[in-house]
């Protein structure tokens, strides 16, 4: 910062910053406040990148958590009812989210003294304070490690000693963002930033690049949202987001250690504002320049976070249910099966927002069928480094009486349908191979072909030994 900037300066809620398009195709900018009073009025979210949309999606679900669920919610019955009374309003009641947001109105500023906005201000002092302890030195150079703007920005992403070939941003562009910009980017890198931040070295990526993320969208931004306004676990247990201990990040006093090893939080408030990263953002001339970053908050390795609703579970080797991750090149409908999961499937767990959709079957006549979307980021393991290769999206029309758990049968019937397919696709592939084989073509270099033999004799190897026959 050149000393010329206020100490306060761009309020989350009262400035513009998350991009909308509205049902006239329009795009608007707007403000936290902005958007809650007109959410009815946007189609969706519409920022750089859906894994940009995403992160911002989840702070605002936070706020609706904090602005509507009180200590009087305690049974299933009183989520569903304060739940459906929202979303008859067909919009928000805004002065009650204006009312819960007022008290908190300094810990939205962008640049402040002591709290920036999803910031830590003394990130310096203790990466200085870090490296003393680390390496047993007095003293230690007074250079800050700034990073530039180019991997901040995560439709560049762009590493600061190679640039790409095609990039999305050339120019000035490359080296400064606007402040809405890197408000935008700022969630964005706390949720999917790879092991960029070097000091300590990261326990995987940021919080948001472990999940498999997936949520509902409705036919305007009021329903995406309440339609991911999760209020019960899928032990019929309302979430306790009035525990003194579990409270949004906005709520909680900031925390300046560079990392910390944190208990699964109960509150999805707490879940869906998860500091993975500890990041400063440097400005210069009313642009953002630059940044600092470390590693931040983290869970356990044992912890078990089946309260994060955004996601499919599958059990591990260990027979403990991890976060299933998107698969750049598996369609959604191939996981359909984990999606809408039957009773009998133990091997994995539906995510808590289409249980809670389950729920709420009687209130969703009127969006019926549903579009369920999936999000996230792809990484690559690179010598001792993640990085990001590529972003997945993709979406699945379901019809919303599939939910209903009297039609467990007919899920069960398209999964089976849908299993035939891929194995009637597979035996394509394979009579695909015995024709170039029986033409006289040599194979041994066909990588698809290799995989293709090692899969048909595993399984025959599979169907022998069901067969009490030993080879």
């Amino acid at each position: 910062m050149d000393g010329k900037e206020p100490e306060m300066e761009f309020n989350l809620l009262d400035e513009p910053w998350i991009v909308v398009k509205t049902k006239a195709n329009e795009t608007k900018t707007w403000s936290i406040l902005e958007l809650f009073e007109h959410a009815h009025e946007a189609q969706e979210l519409a920022g750089e990148i859906p894994t940009q949309d995403i992160a911002i999606m989840r702070l605002l679900l936070a706020i609706m958590h904090g602005a509507f669920v009180t200590e009087n919610i305690e049974t299933v019955d009183d989520a569903i009812e304060l739940w459906t009374d929202l979303w008859k309003e067909k919009q928000f009641r805004f002065d009650e989210i204006k009312a819960y947001l007022e008290p908190y109105h300094d810990r939205f500023w962008l640049f402040h003294p002591t709290q920036p906005f999803y910031q830590s201000a003394h990130i310096q002092q203790n990466m200085d304070a870090y490296k003393i302890a680390k390496t047993k030195k007095e003293t230690i150079s007074s250079k800050s490690n700034w990073k530039t703007i180019a991997r901040l920005a995560g439709d560049l992403f762009q590493s600061d000693n190679k640039q790409r070939l095609f990039p999305t941003r050339t120019g000035e562009a490359q080296k400064e963002l606007t402040y809405p910009e890197a408000a935008r980017w700022l969630l964005h890198l706390n949720g999917f930033d790879d092991n960029s931040a070097k000091m300590p070295t990261p326990k995987g990526t940021g919080y948001l690049g472990q999940l498999g993320l997936l949520y509902a969208r409705g036919r305007n931004l009021f329903e995406t949202l309440m339609l991911n306004f999760v209020l019960v676990d899928d032990r019929d247990e309302v979430f306790a987001d009035g525990e003194e201990n579990s409270k949004a990040y906005w709520e909680k006093p900031v925390c300046e250690t560079i990392e910390r090893e944190i208990p699964q939080p109960r509150a999805q408030k707490d879940l869906l504002t998860m500091q993975s990263r500890r990041i400063f953002l440097r400005r210069e001339h009313n642009m953002v320049t630059g940044y600092l970053l470390t590693m931040g908050d983290y869970f356990a390795k044992d912890a078990s976070l089946l309260n994060e609703t955004m996601t499919v579970w599958i059990k591990n080797k260990f027979e403990r249910f991890i976060p299933k991750i998107h698969r750049p090149a598996y369609q959604m409908w191939r996981d359909f099966s984990s999606l809408l999961c039957v009773k009998e499937n133990t091997e994995s767990k539906m995510p808590g927002v289409i249980y809670w959709l389950q729920l709420l079957d009687d209130n969703l006549e009127e969006i019926k069928p549903l579009n369920i979307c999936a999000i996230g980021a792809s990484y690559e393991q690179k010598s001792t480094a993640i990085q990001i290769v590529d972003y997945i999206q993709d979406s699945l029309v379901i019809n919303a009486s599939l939910l209903a758990k009297m039609n467990e049968i007919w899920i069960q019937e398209i999964i089976n349908t849908l299993k035939k397919t891929e194995e009637a696709v597979d035996s394509l592939g394979d009579f695909a191979i015995d024709i170039k084989e029986a033409s006289g073509d040599n194979l041994d270099g066909d990588d698809f072909a290799k995989k293709k033999r090692k899969r048909l004799k595993k399984r025959l190897k599979t169907l022998l030994e069901k067969m009490d026959i030993i080879i």
